[in-house]
């Protein structure tokens, strides 16, 4: 295939190595071996995990002796909730001046007040907050008045919709994009969590193909008509052995990843194609973040096997 025009910066979230929702889940990987095998596989860097130091200058140390860098974090707001609003805007601060201590240039945040996600005995799909019409003015009004500091700040941030949360669908995500300025909220476009997400109506589909081909289709008209506004990329792919489970036991997020839903791309159990929506990032001329991610149990996905799946698979379609 032709090569991508522009380069963009190709990245690993440390999630197939440990988790931050479910600490457990590899807990006993040291972060060094998350870095050393993220440079290994042939990726730039990624988002900051739960056992990664916090002392700055020993993240730097860490990331320049392998020649990695930070690519964000993922920052959980509260703004929905109305209560101790300008407590959650000054987290939200915080997260921002520790990015730039570490020379990130993206914040991607995702609203987590009531979300169900870190909750092991509720189903992501169905248990997960409605937000009425107060909360959606105070997300999209907070957001605006976040990506205006992060803005100001050198930085840029993106929302990302997620499974167990208010924003996890197409029709959510459109409504978020339409309700914030353009100018200062991007969107972090999480292939995976959409098409898991988009699984709440599976059923009107009538069968697993069928879903599929609606979801695959409402992604990449979603990745057309957001182009410009896409920010930062979590690449990833969703078994489609898995997926069916998911829906009909109502899976918590902690059992869909334990049960493996998410997986990388490059994987043939995966079910989505992501080839045309790494096509229409080409036509846009994306050039930031393009970060691989996949939820995964590491005793039974090897990390390092996952990686340089992922990496081959962007070696085919970028041409680098």
């Amino acid at each position: 295939m032709d090569t991508f025009p522009v380069k963009m910066t190709l990245g690993i979230q440390p999630t197939g190595w440990t988790n931050d929702d479910f600490p457990e889940i590899g807990n006993d990987v040291p972060y060094q071996t998350i870095l050393e095998q993220t440079a290994k596989a042939g990726f730039e860097g990624g988002s900051t995990g739960h056992n990664y130091p916090t002392h700055v200058p020993s993240l730097l140390h860490a990331l320049s002796s392998r020649n990695l860098k930070i690519a964000a974090t993922w920052d959980g707001t509260t703004f929905t909730t109305g209560v101790d609003i300008e407590e959650a805007f000054s987290a939200f601060q915080a997260q921002v001046a520790f990015l730039k201590s570490v020379g990130a240039q993206d914040v991607v945040v995702a609203e987590l007040a009531n979300a169900v996600n870190q909750v092991r005995t509720k189903s992501v799909l169905t248990d997960r907050p409605i937000f009425n019409e107060p909360q959606w003015y105070l997300l999209t009004s907070l957001l605006d008045r976040a990506g205006q500091y992060a803005h100001e700040q050198g930085m840029q941030l993106s929302y990302h919709p997620h499974v167990g949360t208010g924003v996890m669908t197409i029709k959510e995500t459109v409504r978020l994009m339409e309700s914030t300025n353009p100018s200062y909220v991007g969107l972090c476009l999480d292939t995976g969590h959409l098409h898991y997400g988009g699984a709440v109506n599976y059923k009107d589909y009538g069968d697993a193909k069928h879903y599929r081909e609606a979801s695959q289709s409402e992604i990449e008209d979603l990745t057309e008509r957001y182009a410009s506004r896409i920010k930062h990329v979590h690449l990833k792919n969703v078994r489609r052995n898995v997926l069916p489970l998911a829906v009909d036991n109502k899976f918590s997020f902690y059992q869909a990843i334990m049960q493996g839903i998410f997986t990388v791309p490059g994987d043939p159990d995966g079910d989505l194609d992501l080839r045309p929506i790494m096509r229409i990032l080409k036509s846009a001329g994306y050039d930031r973040w393009m970060v691989i991610e996949a939820e995964q149990d590491p005793t039974k996905a090897d990390p390092l096997q996952c990686a340089k799946t992922a990496r081959a698979f962007l070696r085919e379609e970028l041409g680098w």
